[in-house]
């Protein structure tokens, strides 16, 4: 019997070599932390609220993003809550986020209505990642917690994937892009020329892409994966 396979490896940690040769992912990612963390901090003193999207494909930075603001914010004075939605994938482990560059976090979890208002009733700054994965029943519930939340002044930083695997967007992803204030879009190296600029995710059962009728949604698993494509190298069939 075929084990699930875990987030370390769906995930597996960069080595060094490919730290070194995808740095620019990690600079980016550190650039764009950097803007979201002075946006939030100036909004804070004017008493300003809003909402970041963060957007990219597979091994583009995003949940280093996620980490980066969430550790850089909670080292003030600030109520800082990261958070996930809680679902039965194997590449969103409950209550952490986990990114390929070695960065961790221990974070909420969330699954109901009332886990949202606890989310949203005792922080000043939220960050989301996977939000893509949301729920669908939660969803509306979470946009509005969201919006309502700015309204009284709070900080929202949603993290996720906009593009289905086979290119089309997810609805919350968005919707979310067009209610941010600011959105940064994150790239990859695509797996299968090699050139940067990579935006979608190409899904493989069992080597082979997928086809326009699979489900939206299929976790990962020992015959289904993901890797970074450019529009020019992603493929779907049927």
């Amino acid at each position: 019997m075929n084990k699930t396979p875990s987030i370390e490896d769906i995930k597996k940690k960069a080595t060094t070599e490919e730290l070194e040769l995808y740095s620019y992912v990690t600079d980016k990612a550190e650039n764009v932390a950097d803007e979201i963390v002075d946006m939030v901090k100036l909004g804070v003193k004017t008493g300003d609220g809003g909402m970041v999207f963060v957007y990219g494909p597979q091994n583009s930075g995003k949940t280093l993003v996620a980490c980066l603001v969430a550790n850089s914010l909670m080292s003030g004075k600030l109520v800082v809550t990261p958070a996930q939605p809680d679902v039965d994938r194997s590449d969103v482990p409950k209550n952490r986020y986990y990114s390929r560059s070695g960065v961790d976090l221990n974070v909420k979890s969330f699954s109901g209505k009332t886990d949202l208002e606890k989310l949203f009733g005792k922080s000043d700054v939220v960050i989301i990642d996977e939000v893509q994965f949301t729920q669908p029943e939660l969803q509306s519930y979470l946009l509005k917690s969201i919006l309502d939340f700015v309204d009284r002044g709070g900080w929202v930083v949603c993290v996720g994937v906009l593009f289905t695997s086979q290119a089309s967007e997810f609805l919350l992803s968005a919707v979310l892009r067009d209610r941010a204030i600011k959105v940064f879009g994150l790239t990859a190296t695509c797996q299968k020329c090699g050139t940067r600029g990579a935006t979608l995710n190409q899904r493989l059962v069992n080597g082979v892409p997928t086809t326009a009728d699979d489900p939206e949604l299929i976790a990962p698993s020992n015959s289904v994966s993901y890797e970074p494509r450019c529009s020019d190298c992603h493929v779907i069939i049927g």
